[in-house]
């Protein structure tokens, strides 16, 4: 099936700018704090140490040496029934841990060469009819258009246009697995040859996929114009005032459950209403700074299930979207945040710049003693927060 033209409209003829391992001499975008004196600043401003960005070194270094020939990360052949090929996300995230610290295909840098064989190995899996990247989950593919989406921003490089916006198709077309209004601007389980788990749309999903659209229409890629509405609708639908955090999903056995919502859930959607234009000082985003800041990390361990899910300790996954919300946040709850995730994570950090796998996700994403790809990536990720974002980050808005 060919994806419908009208859903993209095509973005003008980039230029492919200047190699950018020096500050960018273009007006400020969403990347421009990633690079130079105003790297430098930004980790001076919003509370980043020199270990904190050792750390971001030593963790990039240890995912280029692991890196597979083939350009990507993980075991190939894990299959999961759920999720497909799990590798594909891992890749993805290494992807986007590069690119916070300025890495790209055409950087010059030092990791350039390991950004370029990654991501030739994502595109050669896309299928030319879908967009989809493989069998990959939703997940998979959700974070590889993310990455994407960010690599066109930063190069504009115009090999990556038709590919991402084929990716941005697939996302559009599976927009609302039920159509009732809770549902029906989120997304959830769709994959190319997965048996989904249900059709109700979750917290999870969505955050990759708005991320996805927000950083193609950041970069210049413009969008059906209600895509981003109704999904922000569909976060707003989620919040649980009474219970004070964001619902995972709208699904009756999982609310009447132990673990009503998943902690994740939480900061992911605060993150996403503000960078869909919610103010920082408004209620909902009140809720999910509150529920995260009293999460905030207490040790690099692992925790027992209802520590995990409760509590979101021994969560790297809720670290990760912790820091995007915090930080976007700022004031006092970034500062409480950031105290504990400056100190915890790099403390944390193995002699050869690997973060050890403490959480289910990595489980399932595949980490071991050899691989450890998708914790460092996170954790990567987590520390790069203070300049992977120009503040503010909706220019224009």
């Amino acid at each position: 099936m060919t994806p419908p033209a009208t859903h993209l409209a095509r973005a003008a003829a980039p230029v492919v700018g200047p190699a950018v391992t020096a500050a960018p001499s273009v007006k400020a975008n969403a990347y421009s704090n990633r690079f130079g004196p105003e790297k430098a600043a930004a980790l001076e401003r919003f509370g980043g140490t020199a270990d904190t960005e050792r750390a971001v070194r030593d963790g990039l270094r240890y995912l280029a040496r692991i890196q597979n020939r083939n350009g990507s990360w993980g075991d190939n052949r894990d299959f999961d029934a759920k999720y497909g090929f799990v590798y594909v996300g891992k890749t993805a995230l290494c992807v986007l841990a590069f690119l916070g610290a300025g890495h790209t295909p055409t950087s010059g840098s030092e990791h350039s060469a390991v950004v370029k064989r990654a991501l030739d190995h994502l595109l050669a899996l896309q299928d030319e009819d879908t967009g989809a990247f493989g069998r990959s989950s939703c997940y998979g593919h959700g974070i590889t258009t993310y990455a994407l989406a960010e690599c066109y921003g930063l190069t504009k490089d115009p090999a990556l246009l038709r590919p991402l916006e084929d990716a941005l198709t697939w996302i559009l077309a599976n927009q609302g697995p039920r159509r009732d209004r809770k549902n029906r601007g989120g997304w959830g389980y769709f994959s190319p040859g997965l048996r989904p788990e249900d059709d109700y749309a979750r917290i999870s999903v969505t955050s990759w996929m708005v991320m996805a659209l927000e950083s193609a229409r950041l970069s210049g890629v413009d969008l059906p114009t209600e895509v981003l509405p109704a999904a922000r609708e569909f976060l707003e639908l989620a919040c649980d005032r009474e219970n004070g955090w964001f619902r995972y999903n709208h699904e009756p056995r999982r609310l009447r459950s132990g673990w009503p919502t998943l902690p994740a859930s939480t900061p992911a959607a605060g993150f996403c209403l503000m960078l869909l234009g919610m103010a920082p000082e408004h209620d909902m985003v009140d809720v999910a700074v509150d529920f995260t800041v009293e999460r905030r990390p207490r040790g690099y361990r692992r925790y027992g299930d209802d520590a995990f899910v409760l509590e979101g300790q021994g969560n790297v996954y809720f670290w990760y979207y912790g820091s995007l919300c915090c930080f976007l946040r700022g004031g006092d709850a970034w500062d409480r945040w950031n105290e504990r995730l400056r100190t915890v994570l790099p403390a944390a950090q193995a002699e050869d710049g690997s973060f050890p796998p403490i959480d289910v996700y990595a489980e399932e994403a595949g980490d071991d003693a050899q691989d450890r790809s998708y914790t460092t990536a996170m954790c990567v990720l987590s520390l790069e927060v203070y300049y992977r974002y120009f503040t503010p980050l909706l220019l224009g808005r």
